[in-house]
């Protein structure tokens, strides 16, 4: 989840910008959630400009479940990079896809926030690989873990009008933690905590 704010011009390469850059607690067992948590009945608009482009590198899992689970955890990631896209802090896409109230939205919200003022965007290609999926209460609290590949995903000057490249490093390889709660009478899945490890050697 980089889409950091960084001149180095890499996504979310420096503790400004990193989505998932903060200590948080492990995932709480929910509680009733506001409407806004459950999204529109058709979901959201999660389309992306040409130049960005989120990979999903993996098999869906067998289980219902941890196939609802994942699905929704790459919907946020999507949803995200849209909200820096459109310059907008305050999309009902990422919104939709974390628990108000959770460290996941305030991160979100003021990573996105950072891009605009900044007038940054993102563009080129996001890998999600390796991922890993724990049901810890059935129809309530799930851990999913994936690896993000940034080697090819930059930062975006808008005022340039031009991606910000540069040359590929161990940081462009990160491990994504998110803890997930199932809110809604057809239990969507919403992220609530999320961490990061930037450099993790089980990514590389």
């Amino acid at each position: 989840m980089a889409g950091c704010g960084g001149d180095d011009g890499k996504s979310d390469k420096a503790d400004e910008g990193k989505i998932a850059g903060t200590e948080t607690s492990a995932p709480a067992k929910p509680t009733p959630t506001a409407s806004e948590a459950a999204g529109e009945k058709d979901g959201p608009d999660l389309s992306l400009p040409k130049d960005v482009k989120i990979v999903t590198d993996w098999d869906e899992p067998s289980g219902a479940e941890e196939a609802a689970v994942l699905r929704d955890a790459r919907d946020f990631t999507v949803a995200f990079y849209r909200a820096i896209a459109q310059q907008d802090s305050r999309d009902p896409a990422y919104l939709s896809y974390t628990y108000p109230g959770g460290n996941a939205r305030r991160i979100a919200e003021k990573n996105v926030r950072d891009h605009v003022a900044k007038k940054y965007s993102v563009s080129g290609t996001e890998r999600l690989t390796r991922p890993n999926v724990e049901i810890v209460h059935k129809g309530s609290t799930a851990v999913v873990t994936y690896c993000a590949d940034d080697t090819h995903f930059y930062t975006k000057d808008l005022k340039a009008g031009k991606p910000m490249l540069t040359t590929p490093s161990a940081d462009d390889h990160i491990l994504f933690e998110l803890g997930m709660t199932a809110v809604g009478k057809e239990e969507r899945w919403v992220v609530k905590e999320l961490r990061s490890d930037v450099g993790a050697q089980q990514c590389q």
